[in-house]
């Protein structure tokens, strides 16, 4: 999805909402623990390879795509700190209308894009795609 400032502003305010419902009732009806560690990175990509076998079905259900791109963000913040952003000004930007997480502290790519990690684990099938990025991250912010 393309987000305008305004779209992107919303967003920003119904994450909490959004996060109690992917981390209780989702999480409940597919038995996920959903508790924002590292390991819940690995159950949330062995469920989403489970019952995703190509990343265009995943961006079809934006919905979806969108609580779990929240959830992965979150749990980064929680291990890494960083904000929210949205870069609405550089086309060029390989991360231009998207969601994405930045900190002046953040050491090497700038920008943590969780959208793209929850989509390309599909193709890399290994199960701890996420967490090994996360903790890729936390290794490079000496953290």
């Amino acid at each position: 999805m393309k987000y305008t400032l305004d779209d992107f502003q919303e967003w920003l305010i119904l994450i909490d909402f959004k996060m109690n419902y992917f981390t209780k009732e989702f999480a409940e009806e597919q038995k996920l623990t959903l508790d924002y560690s590292s390991r819940s990175l690995d159950e949330l990509e062995c469920w989403i390879l489970t019952n995703f076998d190509d990343h265009k079905k995943l961006i079809a259900d934006s919905k979806l795509l969108d609580y779990m791109t929240i959830y992965v963000g979150e749990t980064f913040r929680r291990y890494i700190g960083g904000k929210w952003f949205i870069d609405l000004k550089n086309k060029r930007n390989a991360y231009y209308s998207m969601p994405v997480l930045t900190d002046p502290s953040y050491r090497g790519e700038v920008y943590k894009a969780p959208m793209t990690f929850v989509t390309a684990c599909i193709s890399r099938k290994k199960g701890n795609y996420i967490s090994w990025i996360l903790n890729n991250c936390i290794k490079s912010q000496n953290i």
